[in-house]
């Protein structure tokens, strides 16, 4: 790392860990990591890659403590010694990695401060990938196999770069493979109940990992959060629907040019279903409507359709407990549709 900082000693409250917006979460409870140096620590035994490796993960972070710096230096997602072996942290708003220690910085993508993110790091023996909601945002071919430490693996934290990337954390995986993008994003949407990962940390309620058996342990005043309920998701937002009065729906894009923002709504939205636009006022995008499917099913339904080939990601979160789905496109694909009829077991 180039910049030096002091290492932060505030004892920030736990309920200053709400800071970062956690109605969007991705599943169940997460890790909060948000007072001073805070990590979740892991034995070193099997993290050493020789034979392919990915990190993936949903993070909601900033590069530093938000209420003490402007985030100008650089932050530990995770690492096993950033100087000899890998690392992956956010230095500003830009996603980075190591792979074989120091020198071997790569640099690519960018993370919005404290917004919800997919993100994941892969390298196979001759290229090394960045991806941000599933998309390839960099790549830098290089040879060679990983190399390695004795260093204990730290989520939020480096044994050489002790600067927590201060937020939140959820479905942590490390793979020994270098996951495809199809791999990736047939499961970005779903906590991995099986497959060949070699540690999944779902941190709900704890950090262990019931994969590899490498279990962690929380290192200073982190904690874990189940998302909050929502007060209201009221009506008359730009950005947002409310539908039934419960269901807050709301799209991010991401263009070809790398370009990025908020769908907006439509005016005109009825009690269950509503229309975004993300370019143009009069070129809409995305429809989506909730269904009261109790009678069916026991469930409540989400479908949407969309006249797109841009990345878009449709987010739909339950005030009453926080519970959210998220569904993907993906550039230059033609957007499908979806009929998610087991959404929210949220009847009556």
């Amino acid at each position: 790392m180039t910049r030096s900082r002091s290492v932060l000693m505030l004892l920030v409250p736990m309920v200053a860990l709400l800071a970062f917006p956690a109605a969007a979460q991705p599943f169940n409870s997460y890790l909060a990591l948000n007072s001073g140096h805070t990590y979740v620590a892991i034995p070193p035994a099997g993290f050493d890659f020789t034979t392919g490796f990915t990190f993936e993960g949903w993070i909601a972070v900033s590069d530093d403590n938000p209420t003490t710096n402007t985030g100008t230096g650089c932050s530990s997602i995770a690492g096993k010694g950033y100087t000899q072996a890998w690392w992956i942290g956010v230095c500003g708003t830009t996603l980075r990695s190591y792979i074989k220690g120091a020198g071997s910085n790569f640099d690519g993508g960018t993370l919005g401060r404290g917004e919800w993110h997919h993100v994941a790091v892969t390298y196979d023996g001759t290229v090394r990938k960045h991806y941000i909601d599933g998309e390839e945002v960099a790549s830098h071919a290089e040879t060679g196999p990983m190399t390695s430490s004795t260093a204990e693996v730290r989520i939020g934290s480096d044994v050489n770069w002790a600067f927590t990337a201060h937020g939140s954390y959820d479905e942590v995986r490390f793979w020994n493979v270098a996951r495809t993008k199809a791999q990736l994003r047939e499961s970005i949407n779903k906590p991995l109940t099986s497959g060949g990962a070699l540690s999944v940390y779902h941190f709900d309620a704890n950090a262990n990992d019931p994969f590899g058996n490498r279990n962690g342990a929380i290192v200073g005043s982190g904690g874990f959060l189940a998302p909050p309920a929502i007060a209201s998701c009221g009506s008359g937002s730009t950005t947002a629907l409310c539908l039934e009065g419960k269901y807050l729906v709301s799209t991010r894009w991401v263009d070809f040019s790398g370009n990025r923002g908020n769908g907006t709504v439509v005016p005109g939205a009825s009690a269950n279903s509503g229309l975004f636009w993300f370019f143009s006022p009069d070129n809409w995008e995305v429809l989506v409507k909730e269904l009261n499917g109790c009678g069916v099913n026991n469930r409540h339904w989400v479908f949407a359709a969309a006249t797109t080939n841009v990345h878009y990601e449709l987010i739909v979160t339950y005030v009453l407990n926080g519970e959210t789905k998220r569904y993907f496109n993906y550039l230059n694909e033609n957007a499908p549709a979806v009929t998610d009829t087991g959404a929210f077991a949220t009847c009556p």
